[in-house]
């Protein structure tokens, strides 16, 4: 396996982490000269290494290994051809012990683990305990590995290894020297698979290098199987839409088209191409992921030019220059991206529903809304866009002076299914169950018609009451509640016909009466 082969042997190689091997040497540069004088030994006794998965946690660990028990350290990094950095590479050194806490999580493995720790190292100068995926121990392992955190013989260093630090104790974390491995970047991810390319003879465009460092997702172990996936299936020279294709990213230019459908409000032609995507035998999540990619290409871009404005190199130009054009949309760019990122494809990868729900979403999100007087017909279709245009401008709405509700009751229907979008189950107490009694201000006054109803929306669904009638007014809000007497309760209108509106919002055509 290249990534077996390719393993950093030094600091030097490490990609990605300068923070943390400039730490590491440091301290072993410090110890090797406290060692060499007689004096105290600065070197910490216990590490932490947290970070995702194929960031070099345990390289690192295993590099650390060999520099403690180096005989000719160089620079804080190991010299590979002493006798006790060959024993670690060759993997026969006694007194390096490498754990799997996923399979050995119980105390009667830590309890082992203190018994063989009081002894002398065999072979090398310091005994290294390097404890993987150490978030795995139980609730008894952990405690009976904090004593020997706090009062480790003198010739013992552990290290531990986790993807998920915030499921270590505490107690844990306090007495080791933490160490948070990042997401390879991608510049650094390519220079490190170029790397491997020219030694081994490869030749991918940086292009093709670029594709694969993204879809890495920041790990190095990740890219370099990646690569070599490539190349055992298109030879040593693929080309750019080689590496594509292996990545099942081949280029699609619907993925543009459907984020310029969701810019501009037009879900039917985002549906279809749902639907054309899906037809093709495309894999519909990585093509919803090529969109998200592209809208978050967008969303920098709009942020700091706004509606000014300078194009970018196509496949963005195109799409950034109509974000610019329809007023640098922020709020829906940032809508569309969480809809797209939330479109789960694990129960049926072929479907394009969730592709399609998730643009439903994004595009029908609720529009901000400015109450005005029932007779006020001069700013009635003051915002209409003309000739019917469906931009997705976020222009303050306005209640046509016809229309059946009261701006009160515009505002709660609106409320309410804003509200649905976000959590159904708790948008149900919003139901029918209160009226809106002031709206002005800062304040959102409710009037509930049953102490249940008005309690749970008072202690459940408060924030996101509140955080919906901040999008809805385009301002922020604070929600106050009160139970309405039986004078008031009376006033509330029948709800008629409610169950045939939401069927032909739907599409239906209800049948006889309603």
């Amino acid at each position: 396996m290249l990534y077996g082969k390719w393993r950093p042997e030094g600091f030097d190689e490490v990609v990605g982490q300068d923070h943390i091997v400039t730490t590491l040497r440091n301290a072993l540069i410090a110890s090797h000269a406290a060692r060499a004088a007689g004096t105290k030994d600065p070197l910490v006794h216990a590490y932490l290494f947290s970070g995702p998965r194929g960031t070099g946690k345990t390289t690192t660990a295993r590099i650390l290994a060999r520099a403690v028990n180096c005989l000719d350290l160089r620079d804080g990094d190991p010299c590979n051809v002493c006798e006790p950095c060959l024993a670690i590479k060759r993997g026969n050194a006694l007194d390096l012990i490498e754990m799997d806490a996923a399979s050995n999580r119980g105390i009667e493995d830590i309890r082992e683990l203190r018994e063989r720790i009081a002894f002398a190292p065999s072979d090398l100068q310091k005994k290294v305990y390097l404890l993987d995926e150490v978030h795995m121990l139980t609730d008894g392992a952990f405690n009976a590995l904090l004593k020997t955190l706090e009062e480790p013989p003198p010739h013992a260093i552990f290290i531990l290894a986790t993807t998920e630090h915030h499921k270590v104790p505490a107690t844990i974390i306090s007495r080791c020297q933490r160490h948070d491995f990042h997401r390879v970047a991608n510049e650094a991810m390519v220079g490190r698979l170029q790397y491997i390319c020219d030694q081994e003879g490869f030749k991918l465009t940086r292009e093709g290098l670029m594709a694969i460092a993204v879809q890495s997702r920041g790990g190095a172990r990740d890219a370099i199987t990646l690569l070599e996936q490539t190349i055992a299936r298109y030879g040593t020279a693929p080309s750019p839409d080689d590496v594509l294709a292996s990545l099942g990213l081949v280029h699609d230019p619907r993925s543009a088209l459907l984020v310029r459908a969701i810019i501009e409000g037009d879900l039917a032609t985002a549906l279809e191409i749902s639907r054309e995507v899906a037809d093709d035998g495309i894999d519909i999540a990585r093509f919803t992921r090529s969109a998200v990619d592209l809208l978050r290409d967008v969303l920098p871009y709009v942020l700091k030019h706004g509606t000014g404005g300078v194009a970018l190199e196509e496949p963005q130009a195109t799409i950034t220059q109509l974000a610019v054009e329809h007023g640098g949309n922020v709020r829906g760019l940032v809508s569309a991206i969480q809809e797209l990122a939330k479109a789960d494809f694990r129960l049926d990868p072929a479907s394009p529903i969730p592709l399609e729900m998730a643009c439903a979403a994004a595009i029908l999100q609720p529009e901000p809304v400015v109450v005005v007087g029932a007779g006020s017909a001069s700013g009635a279709n003051s915002n209409a866009a003309p000739g019917g245009n469906r931009s997705r401008e976020r222009a303050p709405a306005t209640i046509p002076s016809d229309s059946p509700l009261t701006p009160e009751e515009q505002f709660m229907k609106k409320l309410y299914e804003s509200c649905r979008m976000v959590n159904a189950r708790l948008a149900g107490w919003l139901n029918g169950s209160c009226k809106v009694l002031s709206m002005d201000g800062d304040e959102l006054e409710l009037g509930f018609f049953a102490p249940m109803h008005m309690q749970k929306v008072d202690t459940d669904c408060r924030a996101l009451v509140e955080q919906q009638s901040e999008v809805i007014l385009n301002r922020p809000v604070r929600l106050v509640v009160r139970l309405i007497d039986k004078d008031q309760q009376s006033q509330r209108a029948p709800k008629r016909g409610h169950l045939a509106d939401a069927a032909r919002a739907m599409g239906a055509t209800p049948v006889g009466k309603e």
